[in-house]
């Protein structure tokens, strides 16, 4: 694991975008970097963990809270990163009730293979899409809301509802529904008594 300090001098914007934090169970990430920006050129990299910001722990942090600490720095920005080392990974040293663990006084972040496996999945996920494919995160939400099995309305469907509803506003019955409408509305607007 190397664990590694840096500070940006401000203002914001930082250059770089978080994900995770102690709401989603995974720990907080470099998710993006903004190509020749201040995180970029202070050496941090995609996937990186965030030890602390400032001087808080990061690790019960959730999402929002580290993005109120980032925010809340105007002048500077000290974060403390670190980066993967596989040979860390392999040693399987962590708390399993906290998903945490310190490493010479620093509290940090040593997730299992499952939540390493799902970070890169969620990251690839997040490149912009061709056509009409959908990310993952729309797809799961359709699941969630029960909203895939729908399908948009087909061209023929369209045409034979739009020809019924042709139909029936030519209809008497449609007609006389429209002059109590509009007998009624103009009774309560006081138009006609």
């Amino acid at each position: 694991m190397n664990i590694y300090c840096i500070t940006l001098n401000g203002p914001a914007p930082w250059g770089f975008r978080l994900q995770g934090g102690k709401d989603f169970s995974m720990p907080l990430t470099v998710s993006r970097l903004t190509p020749g920006g201040k995180a970029t050129q202070a050496g941090v990299g995609v996937g990186d963990w965030v030890v602390s910001i400032g001087e808080t722990n990061a690790e019960d942090m959730t999402h929002v809270e580290a993005q109120n600490k980032i925010r809340a720095a105007e002048e500077s920005l000290t974060l403390t990163l670190s980066k993967d080392d596989q040979a860390f990974y392999d040693h399987q040293i962590y708390q399993h009730e906290k998903h945490g663990l310190r490493v010479d006084g620093i509290p940090m972040f040593i997730p299992n293979d499952r939540s390493k496996k799902r970070l890169i999945e969620d990251t690839q996920d997040w490149q912009p899409r061709t056509g009409t494919t959908q990310s993952r995160s729309f797809r799961m939400l359709a699941q969630l809301t029960g909203t895939d099995y729908m399908q948009d309305p087909d061209d023929e469907t369209m045409k034979r509802a739009r020809e019924k509803f042709l139909t029936e506003i030519k209809s008497p019955r449609y007609a006389r529904l429209r002059d109590w409408h509009h007998e009624r509305s103009a009774r309560a607007l006081n138009i006609k008594s």
